[in-house]
């Protein structure tokens, strides 16, 4: 479980201009509300207007849930990220014999360097198949994952199978949960008595940019180590992100007579992305509007990227799994390892790292950028939940937060959830609504540990802060 919580009573702190990245907060609601006031939108049309092809690839056998597709058995696989590292890892990829997880905006760049991705993974309402068209898909082992909500064209042209998914936000009330869910179902009975098959049953939890899904989606495919290429989040080598590669003339096959068919190779445009730095720091980065940021080891930056880097630590920290990153970015936090080297022993060097190292790790940094995970207790299968909270005055707001989390509680018998107005425990109580049922406590959350944890990490952060440049 998934969810980002800004406290309503936020300092003004949060939304500072700095130059660096310590000092540096990128507040999630404002973005959040504006990414979904910008695509939802699309993400409905979108849904409702592919409904009849995805339930024909369904019923054909060329789509299915993502959790249908055979598990890999703990191979490494590669994150694939838009930073300019991605210019020199892909030079070795060739190589490369475990997974490949792109998206839209690196797809064509792996095919002009002779490579198959192994899953391409559709975020955006907006991916659309001319970004990825100009070579012929068909016959390769590339597969698409992607949600009901993708442009209408990427899924009328795309050749191949097709991996379904729905987007999770952390909210059970939200339209990707709801009614993007009973719109991709199967109906079987009688109108008085239906019951209704979910075909898109998997869930991955979004993160404000694709690596994170990506990761999310490699581990629901059984994908052993990640390694991030191009996950840089930040400016170096003179280049603002990797150089792409488009298509300019598209591939042919020719058939004359009885002649074997003869493939016309297509030509590609090349396109560089270059970075300035700036003679007198602050300044703007031109044509961004983002002011560049230093990062906590001496990069250029913009807030944006250094947005999608906590979003990263946090998926990290979501998802428990091990990762090295390969590049030269702003990501230190996680362990690196040469690409050369990743590729020579095939992702087999990575030393495994316990699920409370990471932990460690990434709330240090999250602690260090005002963000902060609070755990719920165990439930009967030993899942522990996660809340990502941002605040700038954790020891009020958080605990006012876990606290109005704790005195919620829900009736199993009729679903009724609610909210008790003292600090009794009320676990057992009979419902209110329909007097059968016995209250449970809706959220299993420790104050005095996850309080503990949090004055820790506020210590560390404190005290490391000065290290910044």
């Amino acid at each position: 479980m998934k969810n980002i919580v800004v406290p309503e009573k936020q300092t003004v702190e949060m939304g500072m201009t700095a130059n660096n990245e310590t000092n540096l907060r990128t507040p999630s609601t404002p973005y959040n509300e504006g990414t979904a006031m910008k695509q939802q939108i699309h993400e409905e049309y979108n849904s409702a207007y592919n409904h009849a092809l995805i339930m024909q690839m369904i019923k054909d056998g060329r789509a299915r849930d993502l959790n249908d597709e055979p598990k890999q058995d703990g191979t490494p696989v590669f994150i694939i990220g838009s930073g300019p590292s991605l210019d020199d890892s892909i030079e070795h990829m060739k190589d490369w014999q475990g997974g490949i997880v792109c998206s839209t905006s690196h797809a064509l760049t792996f095919r002009y360097h002779g490579i198959e991705p192994d899953y391409i993974v559709c975020l955006d309402p907006f991916s659309e198949y001319g970004e990825i068209a100009g070579v012929n898909w068909e016959g390769t082992k590339t597969k698409l994952v992607a949600h009901p909500g993708v442009w209408p064209d990427l899924l009328e042209k795309w050749p191949n199978e097709v991996l379904l998914f729905r987007q999770n936000l952390g909210r059970q009330d939200s339209y990707y949960a709801t009614t993007q869910m009973h719109m991709y179902t199967e109906r079987h009975g009688t109108r008085e008595k239906a019951e209704f098959k979910i075909l898109i049953r998997t869930e991955v939890t979004v993160f404000a940019c694709s690596p994170p899904a990506q990761l999310f989606v490699a581990d629901r495919l059984g994908y052993g180590t990640a390694f991030l290429a191009g996950v840089d989040f930040a400016y170096h080598s003179g280049k603002e992100r990797f150089t792409n590669y488009t298509v300019s003339k598209p591939e042919k096959l020719i058939v004359t007579g009885n002649a074997s068919p003869t493939t016309v190779e297509a030509e590609w445009d090349r396109h560089e992305h270059v970075f300035s730095p700036p003679a007198d720091p602050p300044n703007v980065l031109t044509g961004a509007q983002d002011e560049l940021i230093r990062t906590n080891n001496g990069l250029w930056s913009a807030r944006i990227h250094l947005f999608y880097k906590k979003n990263m630590i946090s998926a990290w920290r979501l998802s428990g799994k091990n990762v090295y990153t390969t590049d030269h970015g702003a990501i230190t936090e996680i362990p690196y390892m040469h690409i050369q080297k990743v590729v020579r022993f095939q992702g087999k060097k990575a030393k495994p790292r316990s699920t409370k190292w990471i932990h460690r790790e990434a709330d240090r940094y999250l602690a260090s950028v005002g963000a902060y995970v609070i755990e719920t207790e165990p439930d009967e299968n030993g899942n522990i939940g996660c809340n990502f909270i941002e605040s700038a005055d954790p020891e009020r707001e958080i605990t006012a937060w876990i606290t109005n989390m704790t005195r919620q509680f829900l009736c199993p018998g009729c679903g009724i959830v609610v909210a008790a107005n003292d600090a009794e425990d009320h676990v057992g109580d009979t419902c209110p609504r329909c007097k059968e049922g016995k209250l449970k406590r809706r959220n299993d959350i420790d104050l005095v540990k996850n309080m503990a944890r949090i004055k820790e990490l506020m210590k560390w952060a404190e005290e490391h802060r000065q290290a910044a440049p």
